[in-house]
C-alpha cells in the first residue's frame, strides 16, 4: 500500500554556504521517511518531501541541532499549489536588520570582548594568562564544538567545527592557549562576514523576485 506524500517547507535561518546545504541534506536524509530533501542556500528554505506520518517537529529539531534556526512555512500535500507570496514573505523577514543582532553576531562580539578580557587579564595578572585565555577560547568554541558533534551525529563528521574544534583543542594542548583563543575569534569573524555577505545577496534575489506578478491573466 502506497503512503501519501507531503511536502514541507522551511525557512533556515544561518545558512551562508553550500556546506551548510550539504551538512543538512546529509543529516535530513537519515530520518525514516524522508523522500526528498531540497536546501537553497540563496533563498534560506529548504523543501522536504516525505511520509504523511512523518513528524515534522523531528526535522526542525534535526536541523537546530546542527546550529540554524528553523520555522515552518508550508506543509501540504504533494501537487498542491504553494503560496508563492507566503514563501517570499517568510523568506524575506528571516533577514535580520543589523548584524549584531544575529545570534552568530552576539557570540562573534562576546568572544572578541572575551579575548580583550584575557588579554588585560594577562598584562595585570601574567601567572594566570594562559586560563584567562582558556576561558575566552571557551566562549566561541563551545557552540562551535556543539554544532561539530551535532552534525557528526548526523553523518558529517568531517565538518569544518569539527576541524576548527580539533585545532583549537590541540593548541591548548601545546600551551597555546592565546593563539587557540585568537583563531576561535577569527574562525567567529570568518563566519560572521560569510553570513553578512550571504544576507545581502539572498536580499537582492528576493527583491528581484518581488518584480514578478503573483498573478497572471490567461
Amino acid at each position: 500500500m502506497l503512503q501519501a506524500k507531503t511536502q514541507s517547507r522551511f525557512r533556515v535561518d544561518g545558512m551562508d554556504c553550500a556546506s551548510c546545504a550539504t551538512k543538512i541534506d546529509t543529516a535530513l536524509r537519515r530520518i525514516p521517511g524522508i523522500v526528498e530533501v531540497a536546501v537553497s542556500v540563496s533563498a534560506g528554505t529548504m523543501t522536504i518531501h516525505h511520509d504523511a506520518e512523518t513528524d515534522v517537529d523531528v526535522i526542525s529539531r534535526k536541523v537546530t541541532g546542527l546550529g540554524y534556526q528553523v520555522a515552518i512555512i508550508a506543509d501540504k500535500a504533494v501537487g498542491t499549489p504553494v503560496d508563492r507570496s507566503e514563501g517570499d514573505d517568510h523568506a524575506a523577514s528571516s533577514v535580520p536588520s543589523s548584524w549584531w543582532n544575529s545570534k552568530k553576531g552576539r557570540l562573534t562580539i562576546g568572544s572578541g570582548v572575551a579575548l580583550l578580557v584575557a588579554y588585560a587579564v594577562g598584562q595585570w595578572l601574567p601567572a594566570i594568562a594562559s586560563y584567562a585565555f582558556i576561558a575566552a577560547m571557551l566562549i566561541g568554541l563551545v557552540p562551535i564544538a556543539r554544532r561539530a558533534v551535532m552534525a557528526a551525529f548526523a553523518g558529517s563528521p568531517f565538518s569544518i567545527e569539527m576541524l576548527m574544534t580539533i585545532a583549537a583543542v590541540g593548541a591548548v594542548f601545546i600551551n597555546a592557549g592565546e593563539e587557540a583563543a585568537a583563531v576561535v575569534f577569527l574562525f567567529l569573524v570568518g563566519e560572521l562576514l560569510e553570513g553578512v555577505a550571504a544576507g545581502k545577496a539572498r536580499a537582492s534575489i528576493q527583491s528581484l523576485s518581488a518584480l514578478v506578478p503573483k498573478t497572471a491573466l490567461l
